[in-house]
């Protein structure tokens, strides 16, 4: 409706260890093992937003906001949501809005190994978006607020 509100979290990064830990307690063999299978790219409706998710791998170089732009607009995505960047962070370009929601282990990284765990919170109400990036830095908590609309 017009004034409804929906929020939804996006993880960063999927937890293959406990995903396979638990598969390997459920059988013994090799196919339990492998992690699960998930499509290259999703499109979803939030509110009046649509809202594409990539791994960010297939984006090369990683990160670059002009070849994401490109996989945005081929989505025909108000948002895109990108993992493989390990630094979190929402960021407007070429009239689209690109959310990178880090790494919500902390996990290493090939690229950086100041990884501090976070993940970002969408609250989605008509054409507005608050986005609340939460890190944990020194075993403190920070939480920083964006927001956006639609045009």
């Amino acid at each position: 409706g017009g004034n409804s509100s929906s929020v939804h979290c996006v993880a960063g990064e999927y937890d293959f260890a406990a995903a396979g830990a638990a598969a390997a307690e459920g059988a013994n063999n090799a196919a339990s093992a492998s992690p699960p299978s998930f499509p290259e790219t999703k499109v979803i409706q939030l509110g009046q937003f649509r809202v594409g998710i990539i791994g960010g791998h297939q984006v090369v170089p990683w990160g670059d906001l002009s070849a994401l732009a490109m996989v945005r607009r081929r989505l025909n995505a108000d948002v895109l949501v990108c993992g493989s960047k390990r630094q979190e962070g929402v960021v407007e370009h070429e009239g689209g809005y690109y959310i990178f929601p880090g790494s919500i282990t902390g996990a290493y990284s090939s690229i950086t190994s100041n990884v501090n765990p976070s993940f970002i919170l969408l609250a989605v109400q008509g054409v507005k978006v608050v986005c609340y990036v939460y890190e944990l830095k020194g075993g403190e908590v920070g939480v920083s607020k964006t927001e956006f609309s639609k045009q």
